[in-house]
């Protein structure tokens, strides 16, 4: 009699658990499909274009290159679609194109190649009529013509600021980027926030 108690003791347990759980409102169900995994950080790559007088940043889903690549898919300028969106580039390919880039911490250096005669010396007088005497006397060109935009430096700047930082885990404002042409001693430096931009 004590045996048959013992195990008849497990399927009345079993029977109480079964019936509490479908009190409870539970019902079995098989393997359930949890879905895709959650997507993660995706590293990318922005570009600094010109529309209007701003800079626009533009996001290429490229996993971060070396800087001296991300300044090589700057040069190629906007794509076709970006073209079709307004986008411009104002940096000249090869008197442009930067030949040497290095970084530390918090700065990068852009070496360009030699600037043309003309961007050194300025463009030749232009000789017009004085008033007075009818001679002719020397005036700059430069006196005439709007001077460029400054905004190609500011794609430079941009561009590699945001290259360093992004790697970094910085704000790009805080990166100051040196550019020096090849053959000339003096160099300038920027950071970002000193160009004009559009919302990124």
């Amino acid at each position: 009699m004590t045996i048959a108690r013992a195990c008849r003791a497990p399927v009345v347990l079993a029977l109480v658990l079964a019936s509490l759980a479908a009190g409870c409102g539970i019902t079995p169900t098989g393997v359930r499909d949890g879905g895709d995994p959650a997507v993660g950080f995706r590293p990318s790559t922005r570009l600094y274009f010109v529309s209007g007088a701003r800079l626009q940043a533009v996001i290429r889903p490229i996993p971060w290159p070396p800087l001296k690549e991300t300044l090589t898919l700057l040069m190629d300028g906007p794509s076709a679609a970006e073209r079709g969106r307004g986008l411009r580039s104002e940096l000249r390919p090869g008197a442009e194109t930067p030949i040497k880039v290095t970084s530390g911490q918090a700065k990068v250096r852009i070496s360009l190649p030699r600037p043309e005669p003309s961007e050194v010396s300025g463009p030749a007088p232009v000789p017009v009529p004085a008033p007075a005497s009818g001679t002719a006397r020397p005036v700059p060109m430069q006196a005439s013509l709007t001077p460029r935009s400054t905004l190609w430096m500011g794609q430079l700047t941009c561009t590699a600021a945001s290259a360093l930082a992004a790697r970094t885990n910085i704000d790009p404002d805080a990166v100051t980027v040196t550019i020096q042409r090849a053959g000339v001693a003096r160099t300038e430096s920027f950071r970002c926030s000193e160009f004009p931009r559009g919302s990124d």
